[in-house]
């Protein structure tokens, strides 16, 4: 991909996320945190200034450079595979799927440890932090198998959204696509533009049926297609442009 081009003055932030080191959301956690520095000098407040050209930012240890590639693809994840770049107990995470790319790339948001489908990743900050932010508001859209039959006022219940642990969901647009011959599993199509940690796991568990499965299969207008699991494939210009609003 073509570099997007730099200018002479940066937030801090944003220059960090540019190099590919981090998304933007996750450098401003280290700024605050002490761990980024300029020059030698510890800057504790995202938006600080910098010269690209004439300063010395390190990040967490390491020297910051900006990039020259951009990388942005997508993934099919499995079930079991944590959405991290690493774990202290050594689990298995989606980072192993994609171990022959460059180790600057990073997920772009989170599938849980069981869901699968579609996930992105990218070493442009921007990017990422135009798709996780929520005011992009971005349709992503799931298939989920859930235990028994919700009946007509629980679809209702998530369709208008639900309170779970973070909040208030907002409305979600719900399809029940089919049952099970014994009434023990129904399949939905979920469509949701928020975020929230566990949601659709959490929408369902609040009206009484839980998720046995869960699948993402779009981002947007961007679906898997027939990508196989576990297989990843770079996206198009196109593509990132229709993500990107462009």
């Amino acid at each position: 991909m073509a570099d997007r081009g730099m200018i002479s003055t940066m937030r801090l932030e944003k220059y960090i996320a540019t190099s590919g080191i981090a998304s933007r959301r996750a450098v401003k956690k280290s700024i605050r945190a002490g761990l980024v520095t300029v020059n030698g000098e510890t800057i504790f407040v995202p938006g600080h200034p910098i010269d690209v050209e004439m300063d010395a930012v390190v990040f967490e240890g390491k020297p910051v450079k900006p990039l020259t590639e951009h990388l942005y693809l997508m993934l099919n994840k499995p079930a079991g595979y944590l959405t991290t770049r690493r774990d202290e107990r050594g689990r298995p995470t989606v980072m192993n799927l994609v171990a022959a790319l460059p180790d600057s790339i990073y997920p772009v948001g989170r599938l849980d440890l069981e869901t699968e489908g579609l996930l992105l990743f990218t070493n442009d900050g921007d990017f990422a932090y135009r798709l996780l932010h929520p005011s992009s508001e971005i349709e992503k859209t799931y298939l989920a198998w859930v235990k028994g039959v919700p009946n007509d006022t629980a679809v209702q219940r998530l369709r208008q959204g639900v309170t779970i642990r973070s909040g208030k969901t907002a409305p979600a647009k719900v399809k029940r696509l089919k049952t099970s011959r014994d009434a023990a599993s129904t399949q939905f199509e979920m469509v949701i533009h928020e975020g929230k940690k566990r949601q659709i796991r959490l929408m369902f568990k609040t009206v009484g049926h839980p998720v046995i499965r869960l699948k993402r299969t779009q981002i947007g207008n961007l679906g898997l297609g027939n990508l196989s699991q576990g297989q990843h494939r770079f996206l198009t210009e196109s593509e990132i442009k229709a993500l990107m609003g462009l």
